[in-house]
């Protein structure tokens, strides 16, 4: 009856360790994440994951014809640097950080209401052989303030 109690136990806190990872995240892109949008308006998503060395993710939003958009990139210390493109439905980049010397925010406003992707990578860590680091990624969205004329 005592280790089926403890298999229970078990079984459970294993079933929330990543809710509680996740909700860590979230946490994580509220405080750090939004202070990157500036005078930019949060779209109220907060969009984060934990990721390891090497790993990938994909975003797919829909941005309107006219507005100027702040992507925000946010990740802990000691992951590497975040690799980052927003491409078109065709996969032709429209943006690549990699040409900007990694930059985390990125202001930009399209010609034609369109759904883009914003295909992230966590750079290898070749000066630490032994151990993949994981941890939080977040990406926020924030639109330009409408400006008085």
């Amino acid at each position: 009856m005592k280790k089926a109690f403890l298999l229970g136990l078990l079984v459970f806190a294993l079933y929330l360790t990543p809710n509680l990872c996740m909700a860590q995240c979230a946490s994580f892109a509220k405080n750090v994440g939004k202070v990157k949008l500036g005078e930019f308006i949060h779209d109220g998503n907060y969009n984060a994951t934990v990721l390891g060395t090497g790993e990938t993710a994909e975003l797919y939003k829909t941005f309107f014809a006219g507005q100027k958009y702040r992507v925000a990139i946010s990740k802990i210390e000691s992951l590497p640097n975040i690799h980052f493109r927003l491409v078109d439905k065709d996969n032709h980049i429209l943006f690549d950080n990699k040409e900007h010397d990694f930059t985390d925010v990125w202001d930009f406003t399209v010609e034609t209401t369109q759904m883009l992707i914003l295909k992230l990578k966590v750079l290898d860590d070749f000066s630490n052989n032994e151990n993949t680091t994981k941890g939080c990624v977040a990406v926020l969205f924030g639109i330009e303030k409408d400006k008085k004329k």
